[in-house]
């Protein structure tokens, strides 16, 4: 009985093991990809700025990818009102609109979760653990969230927030980029407006 009870406890163990390192390595293979797909289109995330005309803006960026989740920020940040279930329809909206793309995205989905170590565009941005780091006057800040990879779609997406201060005035926008895999190469298919400030 003990025989019996030790050996299904070691195959117990492997198979714990064989799974936990079955993880790792999607894991791995998925903060890979987001760190290809975020330094291939570095320019193209930078010239999409909302106002980037000025060339002595300082650029930040938040090193860490998927650091906050947009879709619970921006809804939580809602005023609720009696009866409307406005924070919960803002979410259910926001992931709706993402599984138009074939995802299952929803309340329980885990993101990509990652540090640029380097952000390889023309222009200067200055990478940034948080904004407390920031001391300049005017400047816009930008960071990647919710960034997410289905490797059976194919497909992907993230979120990118961009705060711009300039001129004692407060702007930015979010939008987001959708991506998919064309042979072994990662391509921008399309991005959309989320809001503008």
């Amino acid at each position: 009985m003990k025989t019996s009870m030790i050996k299904s406890f070691k195959n117990l163990s492997v198979l714990f093991i064989l799974c936990f390192f079955a993880g790792c390595s999607d894991n791995n293979e998925r903060k890979e990809i987001g760190e290809n797909i975020i330094n291939d289109n570095a320019d193209l995330f930078v010239s999409n700025l909302y106002t980037i005309s000025p060339e002595n803006t300082q650029i930040f960026l938040i090193k860490k990818v998927s650091g906050g989740d947009f879709i619970d920020e921006h809804c939580d940040s809602i005023v609720e009102m009696e009866g409307l279930n406005l924070v919960e329809n803002c979410k259910k909206e926001l992931y709706e609109f993402l599984n138009k793309e074939g995802f299952d995205i929803n309340e329980n989905t885990k993101y990509v979760s990652f540090d640029l170590e380097k952000f390889p565009s023309k222009r200067t941005v200055k990478l940034i653990v948080d904004e407390q780091e920031i001391r300049e006057k005017e400047y816009i800040e930008v960071s990647f969230s919710n960034f997410y990879i289905d490797n059976k779609l194919e497909k992907g997406f993230v979120i990118v927030r961009e705060s711009n201060l300039s001129n004692g005035r407060y702007g930015g926008k979010v939008e987001i980029y959708f991506f998919e895999n064309k042979g072994n190469r990662w391509k921008l298919y399309k991005n959309e407006m989320l809001l503008t400030a």
